[in-house]
């Protein structure tokens, strides 16, 4: 199944597997940023450590899209662009989840859920944007 998949010999099927590969590599992503979060805390404030955590997130996650997810050939410019739109990425989903919390009157703990929900679209369409121009062609 993964081989159809992966050679869209279904329609849609070349998009589903750069799907999949977006959500893994970004669940691997999470993953690194915690651990990289919490071994900071031995050295540092939350603050300092959560700012190291979010650019190596970033970084991984720079290589693994261009890499593994959109076959993207890796250039400073790409890696600006993308830096870029993740930090932008971060504010929003900061606004989001504070306005589903103070707004809407969701609890913390299941906002953050529906924030991410909200989020990953954007970040899809965002992170090929960056990488490999809106049309999916090289840029």
């Amino acid at each position: 199944m993964t081989e159809v998949i992966e050679q869209g010999g279904k329609p849609g099927g070349a998009l589903v597997a750069q799907v999949l590969r977006f959500l893994a590599a970004g669940a691997i992503n999470t993953v690194l940023s915690i651990a990289v979060y919490q071994v900071a805390l031995f050295v540092t404030g939350h603050v300092v450590a959560y700012g190291v955590a979010y650019a190596v997130g970033i970084l991984f996650a720079y290589v693994a899209y261009a890499r593994h997810v959109f076959d993207a050939p890796l250039s400073t410019k790409r890696f600006v662009v993308f830096a870029l739109f993740y930090a932008v990425s971060g504010v929003v989903g900061t606004l989001v989840n504070a306005g589903l919390i103070e707004y809407m009157a969701l609890p913390a703990r299941l906002a953050i859920f529906v924030t991410v929900i909200i989020m990953l679209p954007l970040n899809y369409v965002g992170s090929k944007w960056c990488l490999r121009g809106i049309s999916g062609r090289e840029q």
